[in-house]
């Protein structure tokens, strides 16, 4: 049940003897918070500056009759849900209906039974209490949804975030060992599908070793850093894939890629790597850093091997690279 004490009501009628007398009654009811109007412009006024929960209307009044005020409540989107009880002296029919489908919710004539009185408005309180509870509840649903809908998109963007920190090597910023080994396996499948080829360049730095301990390990991830960066500038395709592929080894992924494109793909990187022209003095071959690159083309569809194949040779061109003299890019060939 609403609390009497909490329920706003609102007595727009130009006779002073009517409003004390309705005042009266009202408060022996129990509702203590009640506001007069002597005029149906002031009694909007007071609508429009104040919550009311209840308004008991006269229907005769200069100005703006009840019948008009009514109207101006009942077409106002934030008034209309104010329950409006005429009290009135006229008893023809045709007003009373003329009210209650204007949105009045009763008529009650004057003189009015205090016990019907009681009852229409303990009535029309509640009806307006329970739309002003169900009002709060939607207000406390949405904005309820709202925050869990933020909370949803922070979690789906933290969960993105987190996705991709686990696919990068935190020392080069570029793809890891996981991630590489799920993207070849993607992209093995796509080029069966497809009936393409698929290329793969491994490389490392020559004489990495020496180099930390020439240099020392922090020099030594910094070396990495550059040359992780110097590759990827070469590796410019969307569905091209750079990692760390363990320690100073890297690796490349080239879809849709044949040996002549991984063939010249490979000499750029190795050209970039050159062109840092990070000293090492305890390379045996070259004062500066380089890099040797090993490469294997292979058409799923064609052939009847893994991924696994692919790696198998891109990783013996790459010794054949080292043998001939290192800094330099070989492509697997079986006749080799």
């Amino acid at each position: 049940m609403p609390d009497l004490n909490e329920s706003k009501l609102l007595i727009i009628d130009d006779e002073q003897m009517n409003r004390e007398i309705l005042y009266r009654h009202l408060r022996n009811l129990g509702y203590p918070n009640i506001t007069m109007a002597e005029s149906g412009k002031k009694g909007l006024e007071i609508v429009a500056n104040q919550p009311v929960d209840l308004i008991l209307l006269d229907m005769m009044m200069p100005m703006l009759n009840g019948l008009e005020v009514l109207t101006y409540l009942k077409e106002n989107p934030d008034w209309r849900v104010i329950p409006v009880i005429i009290i009135s002296a006229l008893d023809e029919k045709e007003m009373m209906l003329a009210c209650i489908q204007k949105g009045a919710e009763d008529y009650l004539i004057k003189p009015y039974d205090r016990v019907l009185l009681r009852a229409r408005v303990s009535a029309c309180i509640e009806k307006k209490t329970l739309h002003d509870r169900e009002v709060l509840n939607k207000q406390k649903l949405e904005a309820a949804y709202q925050e869990l809908a933020a909370a949803y998109h922070e979690l789906e963007v933290a969960k993105i975030e987190l996705e991709a920190l686990s696919h990068r090597d935190g020392l080069t910023g570029i793809a890891n060992r996981r991630y590489f080994d799920t993207v070849l396996e993607k992209e093995w499948s796509a080029a069966y599908r497809e009936k393409k080829c698929l290329s793969l360049i491994l490389f490392d730095i020559d004489y990495f070793k020496k180099y930390n301990d020439t240099y020392g390990h922090l020099a030594g991830d910094d070396c990495l850093r550059q040359i992780a960066t110097a590759a990827a500038q070469v590796i410019r395709r969307p569905r091209d894939t750079l990692a760390r592929y363990g320690g100073e080894e890297f690796a490349v992924i080239l879809p849709d890629t044949n040996s002549s494109g991984a063939e010249f793909c490979a000499t750029k990187i190795l050209t970039a790597i050159e062109s840092l022209d990070i000293s090492h003095t305890s390379s045996p071959i070259y004062p500066y850093v380089t890099a040797s690159l090993g490469i294997s083309t292979i058409s799923p569809h064609l052939q009847a091997f893994t991924s696994q194949q692919l790696i198998k040779e891109a990783d013996l061109a790459l010794y054949e690279a080292k043998r001939e003299g290192r800094n330099r890019a070989r492509v697997w060939s079986a006749k080799a």
